[in-house]
């Protein structure tokens, strides 16, 4: 029944020992919920990138102007099905996927194709790093190119490989361009 704060930067501890998460940037409360809101529910590109392990992978769209389909920057559609794109029609969004929210997309239509460079095997899981594949890459500056996949352990995956990949139904995570805000927030 004891009141207690505790301030680490690791947030596999937060996450596990915390009934209340307050994520702190710049000195200012980015969010403040429970740890599983704040994973499930980020409030800014922020908080999305830093829990979660590996961090969130962010994508430059827009919102069409039918206010109900996403595009990314070159002008390629992203599925949207699940997500409530408001009235934003035409806004310039950060698209967040988590690493585990992104498949092989095994016959099925690809949203994003990945070509993959590095692999990490990890037992339960591997992860591959790679960069978004395409002549305009839907994303712009070199660190944004970066995207992380979360595989099964026993997946069979090598660098050079090139992966195409769906995004899990009503797993889009939607921010502001400008602000970093969740849509959902404005």
């Amino acid at each position: 029944g004891t009141t207690s704060l505790y301030a680490t930067h690791d947030q596999v501890k937060a996450m596990t020992r915390a009934d209340r998460l307050v994520v702190m940037n710049a000195g200012v409360a980015e969010q403040i919920d429970d740890p599983l809101t704040v994973y499930n529910h980020p409030a800014s590109t922020f908080v999305a990138s830093f829990i979660g392990s590996p961090a969130m992978n962010f994508i430059e769209a827009q919102v069409g102007a039918d206010g109900a389909s996403l595009k990314l920057s070159d002008g390629a559609p992203l599925r949207s099905e699940g997500v409530n794109l408001g009235n934003h029609a035409g806004r310039a969004v950060t698209v967040g996927i988590r690493p585990e929210h992104l498949e092989v997309a095994n016959g099925a239509p690809a949203d994003l194709k990945l070509r993959v460079e590095l692999v990490e095997t990890l037992g339960a899981d591997t992860l591959a790093h790679g960069t978004l594949v395409g002549s305009d890459s839907p994303v712009s500056g070199e660190a944004a190119r970066v995207l992380t996949l979360r595989l099964p352990g026993r997946a069979e995956v090598r660098e050079g490989d090139e992966l195409p990949l769906r995004v899990t139904e009503g797993a889009l995570h939607l921010f502001d361009g400008g602000s970093g805000k969740a849509l959902a927030d404005l």
